[in-house]
């Protein structure tokens, strides 16, 4: 017989699986929250692939204007640059440049070329001669272009569209010329109705006010106090009697008088007091005097 083992044997059979410990829920969240996420960038990424190659052979018209674009053309752009970074923006600028096309997607024209191939170049602006790279001269074929492009790249949302809450959620203005055809197709920017401002009140009028604002601080403060209106405050309701009382004078008056002259070291006394000095040389004094008469005394006739 084998011998037989001393051990506590385990109270769970090998078969059972173990019980799944809060830990691995929590992170098996969070694997399945950013494998969600990655897939997600993946759709959009695609997503703006093929808007950009889309928009390479945009206008559908050769002979289609910039400033009035087809509503057709028109919402198609609005639609594929929604998912857009300002990065992703200037990648579909430098793929039409590449194209030789103009960098503003609603524009069928070529893109422009620089006078020479110099690197530099002197470029008259309205804030005088300045020194521009040959490359920004061949993004777009007119200034009109470029601020129409821009005006587009400042509306993008810079948060990847897979971060944005609700989806892409946003919508693109373009400026265009034709109004009455884009009204459906084109959110429009409606000038605010300018409302009267109102009239500035006198001198008058603002010393009035500031009076009646300082009532009703004091107000507000007394009740802070627990003044009630109409009566004196704690504080100085014993400051006024109807009763006045006569003063008794409890002994009667004298009137002053100058200290007499050579009456001992009163004379030197600074604010009543008399200094060691003064003392000294008063008693040094009188008992000079009343040596000297001593003297006499000892010398008359007796």
């Amino acid at each position: 017989m084998p011998p037989k083992s001393i051990l506590k044997q385990p109270a769970v059979s090998a078969g059972d699986p173990p019980a799944p410990r809060p830990a691995d829920k929590r992170n098996l969240q969070t694997a399945v929250h950013h494998a969600n996420v990655l897939q997600q960038r993946k759709h959009v990424e695609a997503d703006i692939v093929r808007a950009v190659w889309d928009l390479l052979d945009f206008p559908t018209a050769s002979d289609a204007d910039p400033t009035r674009p087809s509503p057709a053309d028109a919402q198609r752009f609005r639609d594929a640059v929604v998912p857009f970074q300002p990065s992703d923006y200037d990648g579909l600028i430098e793929e039409r440049n590449l194209a030789g096309k103009c960098g503003y997607a609603l524009c069928p024209r070529p893109k422009g070329k620089a006078p020479s191939t110099a690197k530099k170049h002197f470029v008259d602006t309205a804030k005088g001669v300045q020194i521009v790279d040959r490359k920004q001269l061949e993004v777009w074929c007119s200034q009109d272009c470029a601020k129409r492009a821009l005006f587009v790249k400042v509306q993008l949302n810079e948060e990847p569209a897979w971060l944005r809450q609700g989806g892409y959620a946003a919508e693109i203005e373009l400026m265009v010329e034709k109004t009455e055809e884009h009204h459906i197709a084109l959110p429009l920017r409606l000038k605010k109705e300018v409302r009267p401002a109102p009239p500035k009140p006198t001198e008058e009028e603002d010393a009035a006010a500031a009076w009646a604002a300082r009532d009703d601080a004091l107000a507000d403060l007394a009740i802070e106090r627990g003044e009630k209106p109409g009566r004196l405050s704690k504080a100085n309701k014993d400051l006024i009697q109807d009763k006045i009382k006569e003063r008794v004078v409890s002994f009667p008056p004298v009137p002053p008088s100058l200290p007499q002259q050579g009456s001992g070291a009163s004379h030197m006394a600074i604010e009543g007091h008399v200094p060691k000095a003064a003392r000294e040389a008063e008693q040094a004094r009188t008992s000079d005097d009343e040596d000297d008469a001593q003297d006499w005394d000892r010398h008359m006739p007796g």
